[in-house]
């Protein structure tokens, strides 16, 4: 029998296109990426310098990195929530017995294979503080006088970036949601529609419990497309006002390409990658104590 212990070369053989795809496109650009993050490098200048932890001293030094820190918790953690309870909640409505089910799944879901920048340039309008229909429409029931500058303001334009994010992941979190409703057996739901027990009683002590797993794994996965997504908040607001949307991914790609700093954008990136695995290392032990 042809086995690999046997011919171990062989196999090594047959797996090297991919070997070499995958070096060359993902193990190589983290590990030069790693590399400029201890030197200077810049393509204004020919020659780069090692400099050691200076760009990382200098980012933990920075008010307005830490700053960008927080804003990067704030906006993908509120986003993460909101896209997650709002697909669960679409995707219990979707399960209902509803007619049209597909149209409905599909109709939603368009949302989600919508260019990034496409959907900065939809809220854009939305919330344009001269014609948006969101100003309109709060002029129309009375609640406002003038303009409400969505985009301009430090407190609300956190919170148009963290609807752009949301309206963006709810439709993958519905469609995981959805397809793990549909795993669950029905006998187990009429047995206890049987008992007695009402909906609410069956979604908390049934459909959630067993939804929980695959949920978290598509809270995770946006999560982690929230932490390296750049078009929104660069699009929108430029990382405006007063830096208050200004995010980890924005911050790296302002420092590469118009500060023109590799160096520096590296040891941001290096940051970046730190935060992705403790968030999926967080996530994972989580996942692994609810696994019977």
């Amino acid at each position: 029998m042809f086995s690999v212990r046997r011919h171990p070369v062989f196999f090594i053989f047959l797996f090297s296109p991919a070997i070499v795809l995958v070096g060359s496109l993902l193990v190589y650009p983290i590990v030069n990426g790693l590399w400029l993050a201890f030197t200077d490098a810049t393509p204004l200048r020919p020659d780069t310098r090692f400099v050691g932890l200076e760009n990382f001293v200098y980012l933990l030094g920075d008010p307005r990195f830490l700053d960008v820190l927080g804003n990067t918790v704030y906006i993908c953690g509120v986003s993460t929530i909101l896209c997650t309870i709002f697909g669960l909640i679409l995707a219990l409505l979707l399960d209902s017995g509803i007619k049209y089910v597909g149209f409905f799944r599909a109709a939603v879901f368009q949302a989600w294979v919508v260019p990034w920048i496409v959907i900065a340039i939809l809220w854009g309008w939305i919330f344009n503080d001269e014609w948006g229909i969101v100003n309109d429409f709060l002029r129309r029931l009375g609640l406002i006088q003038g303009k409400m500058p969505w985009l301009f303001d430090v407190d609300l334009a956190p919170w148009v970036v963290i609807l752009a994010y949301s309206w963006r992941a709810i439709p993958f979190v519905m469609v995981v949601a959805l397809a793990g409703l549909q795993g669950i057996s029905r006998d187990v739901l009429e047995a206890a529609q049987v008992d007695g027990a009402s909906y609410p009683n069956r979604l908390r002590h049934i459909l959630l419990p067993l939804l929980q797993n695959i949920v978290l794994v598509a809270a995770l996965l946006e999560a982690v497309r929230f932490l390296q997504e750049v078009t929104i908040p660069l699009v929108l607001t430029q990382g405006g006002p007063i830096g208050s949307t200004n995010v980890l991914s924005l911050f790296t790609y302002k420092a590469a390409f118009s500060e023109w700093d590799f160096g520096l954008a590296s040891a941001a990136g290096t940051v970046w990658l730190i935060f992705v695995i403790v968030l999926s290392a967080i996530y994972s032990r989580l996942l692994l104590r609810r696994i019977p």
